[in-house]
C-alpha cells in the first residue's frame, strides 16, 4: 500500500469521527485511529517501507534525509538514458558539486551530473552502494580522495564512528536489493557486518523499528497539524522520489549558507586558530599511503568501477587556503602517494586540486566550498570530465586562469547608472555622487547591499546623495566585495590627484568606504576611509586622509574609471573632488 493511500486512510478515519469528537474521549479517538493504522499495516507486507520512506527523506525520522536517498537515486540515474556523471564522497564533494552548473557548462549533449555525496561519507561507508551504482551504468564516477578520505581506526575511542556506521549500514541495507551484497561485505570490519541485514526478515524488522514513529508522525500531521519534517529548502530535506523537485535535487541539492561570508578575515583567522591545532592532529589531516579500512574500500570501489567499464576520476577538493599553514611539512604525503599509486591504472584520471590555492571567498568554512566555490569547481572540473567522456587526454585540457577569479558579474545582478562621462578641467574635477556612471551590487556577505540615491538627510549638495543600504552592520574589510559605484572621467592630465570625499555616517560602524582608480583600491589598510567623529556626530564632512593623504595616480590622459566601494553599509557619500593641487581644501573654500 502506497504512502498516499495510507495518508488518505488517516484522513478518512479522521473525517468519519470528526462529528463525534465531543462524545468520544481523546484516548478512544487515538485508539480507533491506531487500530485502523495497524490494520492497514497487516494488509500489506510492503506497507512499512511505503509509509516510512517519505518520512526518512523529509527528515521527520532521521537527522538528514540524504542518508536514505542513495538507492532511489541510482534507480533514477539508471533510467535517465543519457550520458551521466556521478559524484560520490563526503560533504566536501556534496558542497563542491553543483551538477546543474556542470550540465550547463558541459559540451557533451544532454549530459547529466549527479551529486550523491553526503555528510560523513568516506570510501568505507560509500562502497556499499557500488553494486547499485554500477547497475545504473553511469559513464563517469567522480570519487572523492582527500586527506579526510585516507585514515583508519582501531581499538577504543571510536564510539561516534561506530554509531555512524551502525546508522548508515542499517539504512543502506534496508533499501538495497538482495544482489547488492557484493565484495564490499568482506571488507567490512566484523563488528560492522552485523549492521547489514542480509535476510528478508531482518530487513522487515529494521523497517518496523521506524514504522511506529512514522505512524505517530502522520497522526500528528492529521490531528495536530504539526510535523517534524525539514522545510523544502533545508539542506537536510530530500524531495519525494519521482517528483520534479527530486529530479533537480539529484543534480543540485540544498546547501547551507556560507558561514565564512558572515565573518571578517580577522574573524576567520581567529576561528582557524581555535580549530586547526586540534584538527591537525586528527585522522582527517593525517592520511596514510595504504593499509587502512578506507584504502581497502577505495581499492574495491576503483576496481569494481573499472571492471564495469566505467571511467573513474579521483577528485581532490581544496580546503581553505590558510588551512595548510597549520600542518607540518609532509603531513599529507600519504594522500600524494595514494594519488600516485592509482593514477597508474588505465581508466583512472587524477584530478587533484587540493594543493590549488582558491580564494578565501570560495569557502563556507575550513573545508567546504560555498556558492562561489561551486562556480569555480564547475568551471575547473567540467572540461576535464568532458575530455574523459570524449576519450580525449585530460592533460591536454587548458583551464582558463580566470575561472579562479570571483568576478562580480557572475554572482550579482547589474544595476543601472547614468553612463555619464565627466571631464577633468584645470587639473581638477568635482562630481556629485548620485550622478554615478555605472554601479554594481555587493558580493557575498554584502550581497544585499546597493548604493541608493536619497534626500532624507539634509545638507547635501546637488540633487541628493547615495547611501549603502540596507544598513545591516555588514563590514567587508579590505576587499572590493562591497557595493560599487563608478565614474567615467576624461582626464586632460596624467599624474597624481588628491582625493576629497564629502560623506557622513550614522555611527562608527557605518561610516567607511574604499576608493580607487580602474578597479584598484588605494585605501586598503587600517579601517578604509572613514568619517565618524564622536565629537561631531552624524554630519556631512570632507575627508582626504586615512593616516596619510589619499591620492590616485592617473597613468595617461584619457578616460579612466574612479570607483567608490562600500566598506561598511549605512555610509553616505554626497560628492567628491579629484585635484592635482596639493594645497586645495574644500573646507577652506
Amino acid at each position: 500500500m502506497g504512502t498516499l493511500n495510507f495518508e488518505f486512510f488517516l484522513q478518512m478515519v479522521c473525517s468519519m469521527i470528526e462529528d463525534e469528537t465531543n462524545a468520544v474521549s481523546p484516548n478512544q479517538l487515538f485508539l480507533s485511529i491506531m487500530i485502523g493504522a495497524i490494520t492497514i499495516l497487516m494488509i500489506s507486507s510492503s506497507a512499512g517501507p511505503a509509509i516510512v520512506k517519505p518520512l526518512l527523506l523529509d527528515g521527520s525520522l532521521i537527522s538528514d534525509g540524504r542518508f536514505a536517498f542513495v538507492f532511489d537515486a541510482h534507480e533514477s540515474i539508471g533510467e535517465d538514458g543519457v550520458v551521466s556523471v556521478v559524484g560520490i564522497g563526503s560533504s566536501v564533494t556534496q558542497y563542491a558539486m553543483n551538477g546543474e552548473c556542470m550540465q550547463n557548462e558541459s559540451t557533451v549533449e544532454s549530459a547529466r551530473f549527479y551529486n550523491v555525496a553526503m555528510s560523513g561519507g568516506k570510501a568505507y561507508s560509500e562502497m556499499v552502494q557500488i553494486p547499485a551504482l554500477i547497475r545504473a551504468q553511469p559513464d563517469v564516477v567522480m570519487v572523492e580522495v582527500g586527506p579526510n578520505s585516507l585514515w583508519g581506526w582501531n581499538g577504543d575511542g571510536w564510539e561516534s564512528l561506530r554509531e555512524y556506521h551502525e546508522f548508515r549500514f542499517q539504512l543502506l541495507s534496508m533499501n538495497m536489493a538482495s544482489d547488492d551484497i557484493g565484495g564490499w561485505y568482506d571488507i567490512l570490519e566484523p563488528n560492522d557486518r552485523k549492521y547489514i541485514d542480509t535476510a528478508s526478515i531482518e530487513v522487515l524488522d529494521s523497517w518496523s523499528e521506524y514504522t511506529r514513529d512514522a505512524i505517530e508522525e502522520y497522526l500528528r500531521r492529521e490531528i495536530d497539524g504539526v510535523t517534524n519534517s525539514f522545510g523544502f529548502t533545508h539542506s537536510k530535506y530530500v524531495p519525494p522520489v519521482g517528483s520534479d523537485e527530486w529530479n533537480q535535487y539529484l543534480s543540485k541539492p540544498n546547501w547551507r549558507d556560507s558561514y565564512f561570508d558572515t565573518k571578517s578575515p580577522e574573524e576567520i583567522r581567529q576561528i582557524l586558530d581555535e580549530v586547526m591545532p586540534s584538527k591537525a592532529t586528527q585522522g582527517v589531516y593525517n592520511p596514510h599511503p595504504n593499509g587502512t579500512q578506507n584504502h581497502r574500500a577505495l581499492d574495491y570501489i576503483i576496481h569494481e568501477l573499472l571492471n564495469a567499464s566505467i571511467e573513474v576520476v579521483l577528485v581532490g577538493v581544496p580546503h581553505h587556503p590558510w588551512v595548510n599553514g597549520y600542518l607540518e611539512p609532509g603531513q599529507l604525503d600519504g594522500m600524494n602517494q595514494t594519488y600516485e599509486f592509482y593514477s597508474q591504472l588505465e581508466g583512472v584520471t587524477p584530478l587533484q586540486m587540493y594543493w590549488e590555492e582558491w580564494p578565501s571567498d570560495a569557502f563556507r568554512d575550513r573545508n567546504h566550498l560555498d556558492a562561489e566555490g561551486r562556480q569555480i569547481f564547475c568551471k575547473r572540473v567540467t572540461p576535464i570530465i568532458d575530455a574523459v567522456i570524449n576519450g580525449e587526454n585530460p592533460d591536454d585540457v587548458v583551464i582558463d586562469p580566470s575561472v579562479y577569479d570571483l568576478t562580480q558579474e557572475e554572482f550579482i545582478e547589474a544595476c543601472t547608472g547614468s553612463n555619464q562621462l565627466f571631464e577633468e578641467s584645470n587639473r581638477s574635477v568635482w562630481i556629485q555622487a548620485e550622478d554615478y556612471s555605472h554601479c554594481e551590487f555587493g558580493l557575498w556577505s554584502a550581497a544585499n547591499a546597493e548604493w541608493v540615491t536619497e534626500t532624507e538627510k539634509s545638507g547635501f549638495e546637488g540633487t541628493g546623495y547615495v547611501a549603502a543600504l540596507p544598513d545591516e552592520k555588514v563590514k567587508v574589510g579590505d576587499t572590493t566585495n562591497g557595493a560599487r559605484i563608478g565614474f567615467n572621467i576624461s582626464f586632460e592630465s596624467s599624474g597624481t590627484f588628491h582625493v576629497w570625499i564629502r560623506m557622513s555616517g550614522p555611527n562608527g560602524s557605518s561610516d567607511s568606504i574604499h576608493v580607487g582608480l580602474n578597479g584598484l583600491p588605494t585605501t586598503f589598510g587600517a579601517s578604509g576611509l572613514g568619517i565618524w567623529d564622536p565629537s561631531v556626530g552624524d554630519e556631512w564632512s570632507w575627508k582626504d586622509t586615512m593616516g596619510s593623504r589619499i591620492t590616485i595616480d592617473v597613468p595617461t590622459p584619457g578616460t579612466h574609471q574612479f570607483y567608490i566601494w562600500m566598506r561598511e553599509d549605512g555610509v553616505r557619500v554626497d560628492s567628491f573632488i579629484l585635484t592635482m593641487d596639493a594645497e586645495f581644501s574644500p573646507v577652506s573654500g
